[in-house]
């Protein structure tokens, strides 16, 4: 198919056409389809997606007749970087998974008990990301090789597979594995982006958005970034996968040291939901964190900034975007701490718990009736099926679309 599109777009007109496909899809699942109900779909994109990636890696090694250079120690590093790049490697990774870490309690809220996640995250977490990232580096050496070029982006790849062995038989195989990376795709963004970021604002505004409302309005607007410009070259494409610690380290950093450090895992939980409570701070924001966040982050933003193209800044700054993720993480997490502890929130220390009995909310041993509604309830299924049904949930006064 022909490109119509000029060069500034940034996206080819068969790219377009393939993104608007992906919206059309991928728009009716955020709308049908709860969280909750989502399991059964991870199972069988479980399936095809490792099916997907073993065969690309398969065929790759295959038609190359082996895995190609860069497996092999073919590019020399000098000793004074050795160091900083090792670091930038445990950076990237570590990075990328902060952000998913973070996201992490919008799916454990609905297992059967707090314990239940714990094994998968320190056996299928690092399992899974070591195998990917493996054939991730395969697959891209064997093509390089091939076609003297390196794409780290699969579906680029695909493209230039289908581009320079245009047969039938080539044809049908990209066509199966385009298939395989939708899935990967689709249910990627749905839970790792489009429900949590639902979540978040449904947190924030409860009286006018949903979690569904707010998945689409996310959505909307990722389109509206024009997405595709992060993807339009390799070097970006990985880049911004592995810069992800710049930011989401500190925000992790502040987290942790707010609840093992300042609160001493003590935590009222009625004040969570109340614009009176002692979590409200200052017009419902933290100033200590947005600091300390700042701080932490701030310093890398030269580097990072270089790296996807920018002016080119000195090695301090470089090193500092290589290590961000630690020096972010400390940095963050010491200057929180440090302003709580010359600026101390009030009353730390406080714990108030509650506990559901006979769908009653119970604090501190007194009962507290929930408000009467046609909705009301404290049953996780009645919440699911409001959920899906878009209606109101009643919760101890407070009304939550």
């Amino acid at each position: 198919m022909a490109n119509t599109l000029p060069e500034s777009a940034g996206i080819t007109t068969p790219q377009l056409i393939g993104f608007v496909l992906f919206i059309i899809l991928y728009f009716p699942i955020i709308y049908f389809v709860p969280p909750h109900q989502v399991q059964k779909f991870l199972v069988a994109n479980l399936v095809v997606s490792s099916a997907t990636l073993l065969g690309i890696m398969g065929w790759a090694v295959h038609a190359n007749g082996g895995a190609g250079d860069l497996v092999s120690p073919a590019v020399e590093v000098p000793r004074s970087q050795v160091g900083f790049l090792m670091v930038q490697g445990i950076t990237s990774i570590a990075g990328t998974y902060t952000g998913g870490s973070d996201r992490v309690s919008d799916w454990t809220r609905y297992a059967k008990h707090r314990h239940a996640p714990t094994l998968a995250q320190l056996t299928a977490l690092p399992l899974t990301v070591t195998l990917v990232a493996l054939i991730g580096i395969i697959t891209t050496s064997a093509t390089a090789q091939m076609f003297g070029e390196v794409q780290w982006n699969p579906m680029i790849m695909l493209q230039i597979v289908q581009a320079r062995y245009y047969t039938a038989a080539c044809r049908a195989g990209t066509c199966l594995a385009g298939l395989g990376l939708l899935s990967v795709t689709v249910f990627i963004n749905y839970t790792q982006n489009c429900v949590s970021s639902g979540m978040d604002v449904a947190m924030l505004i409860p009286r006018f958005v949903s979690r569904r409302r707010g998945s689409i309005i996310f959505s909307i607007l990722g389109v509206l970034a024009n997405p595709w410009r992060f993807l339009t070259q390799a070097t970006t494409f990985i880049t911004v996968l592995s810069s992800f610690g710049v930011f989401m380290s500190p925000a992790a950093s502040i987290l942790l040291v707010d609840f093992w450090l300042v609160r001493k895992t003590k935590w009222n939980i009625p004040d969570l939901y109340s614009p009176d409570g002692i979590y409200w701070f200052w017009n419902g924001l933290n100033w200590r964190a947005f600091i300390a966040y700042f701080l932490g982050m701030a310093w890398a933003l030269p580097g990072f900034i270089m790296a996807v193209g920018g002016p080119t800044v000195g090695d301090g700054w470089h090193h500092l975007y290589q290590v961000s993720f630690f020096f972010g993480y400390a940095v963050s997490g010491g200057l929180f701490y440090l302003l709580n502890l010359f600026f101390p929130p009030p009353r730390l220390g406080e714990q108030v718990d509650f506990k559901l009995v006979d769908g009653l909310v119970v604090i501190d041993h007194e009962r507290v009736a929930v408000l009467a509604s046609p909705h009301s309830s404290d049953d996780p299924r009645v919440e699911k099926r409001a959920e899906s049904a878009d209606q109101a949930v009643y919760i101890k006064g407070l009304r939550c679309l």
